[in-house]
C-alpha cells in the first residue's frame, strides 16, 4: 500500500511544483498597490488587486484584475472600478 501512497504523492507534486513557479510572479505582481488616477472624481487613489482572482484568472488564460481595495473607499466602494485600464493586466 505504501508504494501506492507514494505514487500519488509523487504526482501531486509533480503537477503542483511546476504550476505554483508558473502562477508565483502573477501573485506577487497583483499584490503590489499601485497609484492610479480615480476616473469618477478625477484624483490619485491607491488600488490593491486581489491577487488570488488574478491567478485565477490567469490559469483560465485571461488576464482580468479585481479591485480589492481603494483609498477613495468607503465614500465611493460601488464605483465602476474604471481605474483597472489603467492597471492593465493583472500580471
Amino acid at each position: 500500500m505504501w508504494p501506492a501512497y507514494l505514487f500519488i504523492t509523487y504526482l501531486i507534486l509533480a503537477l503542483s511544483i511546476p504550476t505554483a513557479i508558473t502562477l508565483w510572479p502573477v501573485w506577487r505582481r497583483a499584490r503590489r498597490s499601485r497609484r492610479v488616477t480615480c476616473p469618477s472624481v478625477a484624483q490619485s487613489a491607491l488600488v490593491s488587486l486581489d491577487p488570488w482572482y488574478a491567478v485565477r484568472m490567469h490559469t483560465l488564460g485571461n488576464d482580468e484584475c479585481r479591485v480589492a481595495g481603494c483609498s477613495r473607499w468607503p465614500e465611493s466602494r460601488n464605483c465602476s472600478q474604471d481605474c483597472r485600464e489603467q492597471i492593465g493586466t493583472a500580471a
